[in-house]
């Protein structure tokens, strides 16, 4: 058996974006694996035969993600397979190549491209799309020009746009898209036999969600209209295919709307008004005839869709949204799982088996579910469930030789009762080569969010961890999601109190019910919110002698007029407090006020790139705590942001383990 090293995560394969063909004989979707030598991830598409179960590789290209049918034997899929189009993206030009490939055999040929970068797309049919491409008012209109003069104002436009960048509005940047400033998703109408491209939503909309209803031939989409703020109301919309009209739908009140889909000629909305908007609170479903406007609950069931698990073994995403027979379907994550479940008649039904793990996409056709999904503490796989026998069966085995040759130490699962009587989920990851009779060192893990979960599907930085021989503890303090309204808020006061007594609850908890824990010997790390915690920890005790701080944030004052989402939601979790009004709020919470009560060694890991919790402040907190004489070291990685641990270039990835490792290492042992 294979000891798990810093270099393992890249042998595993990552699987997302599975979808069934029209007919259901075939499903086809991506598998991703990261690359040390090239220090990228290649990504391919592969195709499932539901009846043999035989699995092959269908593209070869390595850069293949996404994956959309054009017909039951036909695959669309963006890709820039010659050197001409990456040359033209290099010098600015925006553009989006969809190829197409036939999976009874043959390569894949160029299908149709347009003059901008897609995001989405949907088939209406043969001939006609739905795309959802990056508007930049910001680009010359190079429409009435020749292409010399084209070329010319697109180079010159690239030139200033690297030489400087203009901010008239808010958000000006975003996490993983970069400058967006005057940026919008816009929705499109693409006929290829013309090759014309029309425009549906206004340019000043940043669409969010849409959907076409075949029945009645209209498009359903919302967004956020905006031109100098951006807030959180979504306007909603319909566009007829028959008469190319839209219509807005003036709604009884401003909403916050998650995503609209159409069943029996009428919407359903999950959504939320924004009167009982906060930065915890989940949406509730409701249902609107396209000829209303005040939106009737269908179902107000406490709880968030899509899954909130999260694990480092992932890449890629998928649609936790479908609907079948004109029924809902879709996932949401309950305590520390997440499950597939149906909405008829305004009753929740659990579809998917009640075992632990996550379903990280799936797709429904006739009687049958295929997803991918973690079970058994294992890794991703593909699932079949069978809606008339309601048996699971795994299909695939891309992880299966991984587990079985290398030795892995497996969560194990504890609940218990805080001094507040609350019950708290705990998991304990023994060092690999664990001896009963011996201490070990141990490493507190904190989630991001806070409003996710972890659960006990495996995450290799925990397993690098245990094989350096230190126990891994982790748990879902109040702030997390699956547990309701009430269990995630700690908005306002309850911020670093409430989420921090259970943590440190949890701590020793864990000595108590693990002896082998060396108490003398704790380390503590996390990232994004769990950055946070780690500031916060080490400012309000020493009980921790090593700690590593991730994406963090440590002035709420700064935070709140930096970064993507701090005027909005960082505000909302310190209850509406601004730098103008209750300003105290946001410096109370705040772990910087409480710099100089450290003492803790601390590793600064952080991205020049990350928007969503800006490098500002980790850089005040790493300066107070050197003019402090508080042992620090600052690691910040080039072009990466807020998703290094996960999605960060493999060689970032693994500087980020060994850092944080060597760190504890230093201190621990």
């Amino acid at each position: 058996m294979s000891l798990i090293t810093n270099e393992s995560v890249f042998d595993i394969n990552f699987l997302s974006d599975i979808n069934y063909n029209p007919s259901g004989k075939y499903a086809a979707f991506v598998v991703s694996n990261g690359s040390l030598e090239e220090n990228k991830y290649k990504s391919n598409i592969y195709l499932l035969d539901t009846t043999s179960k035989a699995i092959k590789k269908l593209t070869s290209f390595d850069a293949e993600r996404s994956i959309t049918w054009l017909d039951d034997t036909h695959i669309i899929f963006p890709s820039f397979r010659n050197e001409k189009d990456k040359d033209l993206v290099n010098k600015g030009h925006p553009l989006t190549v969809y190829n197409i490939i036939d999976i009874t055999g043959g390569e894949a040929t160029r299908f149709f491209s347009v003059n901008m970068k897609c995001s989405g797309i949907k088939v209406l049919d043969h001939n006609t799309f739905l795309l959802v491409g990056n508007h930049d008012h910001n680009f010359p209109d190079v429409t009435s020009l020749s292409k010399e003069e084209s070329d010319q104002a697109i180079k010159e436009w690239h030139e200033r746009s690297k030489a400087h960048t203009i901010f008239d509005e808010i958000p000006f940047w975003s996490n993983g898209k970069g400058i967006i400033n005057k940026k919008r998703n816009r929705l499109y109408l693409y006929k290829m036999n013309e090759d014309s491209l029309t425009a549906i939503s206004d340019s000043f909309l940043n669409l969010t969600d849409y959907t076409y209803d075949k029945h009645s031939q209209k498009v359903v989409y919302s967004g956020n209209h905006y031109t100098d703020m951006m807030d959180l109301e979504d306007k909603l919309f319909t566009y007829d295919l028959t008469t190319h009209t839209n219509q807005e739908i003036l709604l009884d009140q401003k909403y916050a709307i998650s995503f609209t889909r159409v069943i029996n000629n009428e919407m359903i909305l999950f959504a939320l008004p924004l009167s009982e908007r906060t930065s915890y609170k989940n949406s509730r479903f409701y249902k609107l005839g396209f000829n209303q406007n005040t939106p009737t609950i269908l179902m107000d069931g406490d709880f968030s869709i899509g899954s909130t698990s999260g694990s480092d073994c992932k890449y890629g995403g998928g649609t936790s949204l479908r609907i079948s027979n004109q029924q809902l379907f879709y996932t949401s994550t309950r305590r520390y799982s997440s499950y597939i479940f149906s909405l008829k008649d305004k009753m929740e039904a659990q579809i998917s088996r009640n075992k632990t793990g996550s379903i990280d996409c799936f797709d429904i056709h006739d009687d049958k579910i295929i997803f991918i999904g973690v079970r058994d503490q294992g890794l991703q796989e593909i699932y079949i469930h069978d809606l008339t026998t309601n048996e699971e069966s795994q299909i695939s085995n891309f992880n299966t030789e991984w587990l079985n040759t290398h030795k892995i130490s497996y969560p194990e699962y504890f609940s218990f009762n805080n001094s507040e009587n609350v019950n708290l989920d705990g998991f304990v990851i023994k060092p690999t080569k664990f001896d009963p009779t011996k201490k070990y060192p141990t490493i507190l893990n904190i989630h991001g969010g806070p409003k996710v979960v972890y659960g006990d599907a495996l995450f290799h930085e925990m397993q690098v961890w245990a094989t350096e021989g230190y126990f891994v503890i982790f748990t879902n303090p109040r702030g997390s999601d699956a547990r309701g309204n009430e269990f995630a808020n700690i908005e306002g006061e309850r911020y670093g109190t409430t989420d921090y007594n259970d943590i440190m609850e949890f701590v020793e908890e864990c000595i108590n019910r693990y002896p082998q824990i060396d108490e003398s010997k704790l380390g503590v790390t996390g990232g994004s919110y769990g950055g946070l915690m780690t500031n916060w920890i080490v400012g309000h005790t020493n009980r921790f002698k090593a700690a590593a701080t991730q994406r963090s944030i440590a002035n709420y004052v700064s935070k709140c007029l930096t970064t993507d989402i701090g005027y909005y939601h960082n505000l909302l979790q310190m209850g509406g407090a601004t730098p103008w009004s209750n300003e105290d709020v946001l410096w109370d919470h705040s772990p910087l006020k409480y710099a100089d009560k450290c003492t803790t060694p601390l590793l600064f890991i952080h991205s020049d790139e990350d928007y969503r919790c800006y490098m500002g402040d980790a850089l005040q907190m790493f300066t107070a705590l050197k003019m402090h004489g508080v042992d620090s070291r600052f690691c910040l990685f080039h072009g990466e942001n807020h998703e290094l641990s996960r999605a960060g270039k493999p060689k970032n990835r693994m500087t980020r383990l060994k850092e944080i490792t060597d760190w504890m290492n230093q201190y621990l042992k």
